[in-house]
């Protein structure tokens, strides 16, 4: 498959014969180098099923529109935090089936790290960890998880970037309403599990997991798994 091409074969119609192991990635980065890297390490990865992969923005973009995948990279190096948002904002909202979005970058001090969860990534993954770490990371944002660098982590659990009041509702404070369960799946999103590890360590099933996700979102007014995580820190843990 060529840069900037799309594997056709791995688009809509062929979504039941991929694996439920397997998880379809995206592609994009308008480095050459580092996006034929990142290429190269997918395709001769057997859990990752590569199905796209651009240089060009307005390109991957459009394929977004039309093909079927679980995890779309995005570098956002070189990137003002404004661009970051947007970038991000367009993948989320041209997928007819929104696929997670988790941002590449080669740090996890700037601005537009933050700004990407802020516009919706599941996370941040930076572009020197181990090839193992890398791939176990995209497959944990596959299963519904969240990825972070510790320092990244660290930050907002501290009570850093992002500082804005807006990151979070007043709902949060003072009662959550949720239910003893529901307590129960957050701790253990609290300690970054999957949706898969946290329905094998509760014996239910992984959509109840996601159910119970996302009617604490729902009660808590937040966004995503991210502000979820800081949340159970910043509230529920005693200090």
């Amino acid at each position: 498959m060529g840069l900037g091409e799309l594997d056709r074969k791995a688009g809509r119609g062929a979504a039941a014969t991929v694996s439920t192991s397997t998880v379809r990635v995206i592609v994009y980065d308008p480095n050459f180098l580092t996006l034929a890297g990142l290429a190269s390490l997918f395709q001769n990865e057997p859990s990752i099923q590569l199905v796209g992969q651009f240089f060009d923005r307005q390109e991957c973009v459009r394929t977004v529109r039309t093909c079927t995948a679980d995890v779309i990279t995005v570098c956002i190096d070189h990137l003002s935090a404004p661009e970051t948002s947007a970038l991000v904002g367009d993948l989320i909202a041209a997928a007819d089936v929104s696929p997670y979005v988790v941002a590449m970058s080669m740090a996890d001090t700037g601005p537009s790290a933050y700004e990407a969860l802020r516009a919706g990534a599941r996370g941040v993954i930076l572009k020197n960890c181990p090839t193992r770490r890398l791939v176990s990371e995209i497959m944990t944002v596959a299963d519904g998880g969240t990825a972070l660098p510790e320092s990244m982590m660290q930050t907002l659990l501290d009570g850093g970037a992002p500082s804005d009041a807006a990151w979070f509702s007043a709902r949060t404070e003072g009662q959550t309403g949720l239910t003893s369960r529901q307590r129960e799946v957050l701790a253990l999103v609290a300690r970054g599990l999957s949706n898969s590890e946290i329905a094998g360590f509760l014996g239910v099933s992984r959509s109840t997991v996601k159910s119970h996700v996302s009617a604490m979102l729902r009660v808590l007014d937040l966004r995503d798994r991210t502000q979820l995580i800081v949340y159970a820190h910043r509230v529920l843990t005693p200090t």
